[in-house]
Formats: structure tokens, sequence, C-alpha cells
């Protein structure tokens, strides 16, 4: 056995495994090429895809990015579950503030992942999930992820939102939906101006859109609606309303890994 066909044995084990597809991104950067405000809005969502996620080996976490698509792998364990979810949270809500919505599934089993190559079954079935069963602007577990988390506990579930039986995904909107029944804490992120971008982009598409656009914005419309519009918390997203446009570019969370060992 050579040391190459031994370094893909060694890698080749059981990840978490996340693919993740930018809706509306190959449009985006095709509009790139001929208007300015869109060429504007593809720069800001790129800088915001290159500050989010990163690599951690603490975890053997890799992220490989393809043109629209992303996809992230992660050690089978309780930590690489939770930088996984934790991930695709900070993602999805730093894009959100650029109008670009996320797709995506999660699965869990073989997978080969270092910087040239990426593959596995846990892979194509992630593939899977996101294109034949995630369908809104959603990232679905797999059955098996699902019970890691349940049997991981509360603090996993917490993350997760249910879309009809046995659907369970990642609940990106949790910060804005826990936001008013959180005190008031020094370095508290203020999520005001963000919560209303966002209800501005999504009323925008329910009455610009149509066909299966309209449809992500009807399935996002109801989740907001269900899980963090409520008296005393942000606003409602209702039919045939454009609220103003909030200034500026919306906040961003960055993500960094610090190394504290000996030079």
């Amino acid at each position: 056995m050579n040391s190459t066909q031994s370094n893909v044995e060694n890698e080749y084990r059981e990840r978490y495994v996340v693919f993740l597809d930018l809706l509306g991104f190959k449009a985006l950067v095709e509009n790139a090429e001929v208007n300015a405000e869109a060429r504007e809005r593809l720069t800001e969502s790129l800088d915001r895809l290159r500050e989010t996620l990163c690599d951690n080996p603490a975890i053997d976490m890799k992220v490989t990015y393809c043109s629209d698509c992303i996809i992230v792998t992660a050690e089978r364990s309780q930590h690489g579950l939770w930088q996984l979810l934790t991930s695709v949270n900070i993602l999805t809500c730093n894009l959100l503030q650029n109008d670009v919505l996320v797709r995506g599934g999660v699965t869990l089993g073989g997978a080969f992942h270092n910087h040239q190559f990426v593959y596995g079954t846990a892979v194509s079935r992630s593939t899977i999930i996101e294109k034949d069963h995630a369908k809104g602007p959603l990232v679905l577990l797999s059955t098996e992820v699902y019970e890691e988390a349940k049997f991981y506990g509360q603090s996993f579930l917490d993350w997760l939102e249910e879309d009809g039986p046995g659907r369970y995904f990642v609940h990106y909107l949790r910060s804005y939906a826990e936001y008013h029944d959180t005190p008031p804490f020094p370095g508290k992120q203020v999520l005001d101006d963000d919560a209303n971008r966002i209800v501005y982009f999504i009323s925008r598409r329910l009455m610009e859109s149509s066909g299966s656009v309209l449809e992500k914005a009807q399935w996002f419309q109801a989740y907001w609606n269900r899980t963090v519009a409520k008296p005393g918390g942000f606003a409602a997203i209702e039919n045939g309303i454009i609220p103003e446009r909030p200034e500026g570019r919306g906040s961003i969370v960055v993500r960094r890994l610090v190394y504290s060992g000996d030079a």
C-alpha cells in the first residue's frame, strides 16, 4: 500500500456533512455583468461568505466552495455537530442581510474531504436532501442526524425547528425569535434594523415574484410569522405591504480561529 492510498483511507471516515445551495446566486452573478447594483450586492455576498465560514482543525471541519454551492464537513462528535449547526445558522443570517436565501441538507456517513477533493456517500445524500426534499429555504436534517442531535440533549434541539412531521431543519431565525425574551446585556447584538431589513426583502419578493421564487418567499413568510412575529416582538411579514428599506448593509457575524499555543 503506497502513502497516497493510506492517506485516503485515513481521511475517509464518518463525518457530518452539509451541502448548501445559495438560492438565486446564479442569477445574481448574471445580473452583475450588466447591473452596477447587482455587482455591489454580489461583492457584498462574497465578502459575507469569506468572513463567515472557515476550517477548524480542532474538529476537522473543512469548507469547500464551488460556484453557488458550499460543502462543509466535520468529525462525528458532539462538538462537531454543534459547530456545524451554528455555522449554518451564522451563514444563513449573514446572507439574509443581503437578500440571499439558503437551502441545504445535513447528513452523516462516509466522506473524504481535503483541500483538493470532497466525496463520499454522505456527500451524495446531502445533495439529494437539498435537491429533492428541502424544497423551501431551509437546511434539512437527515433522520440519523436528528436522532444524534436528540441524543446530545435539549441545547441541540433548541437549534432545530419542525417543518411538518419528521422534517427538522436548522432554526436560523432563533436569534430573532428569542431577541425580545432576553434582557439587554453588554455585548448583546442589536437586531432591530436587521429584522426590518429581512421583512423588507421578503415583502418585496412577495409583491414582485412568481413561481418557485414566490413559493420560497411564502414559506419564509410563514416561518417568520410563526416563530418571530409576536406581541412585543418584531413585525409580521404582511401581504401587499413593502415597508421602507432600512439604511446600511446590515450586521455581519465574523468567525475567527485564535491559536493560543506556543509559537
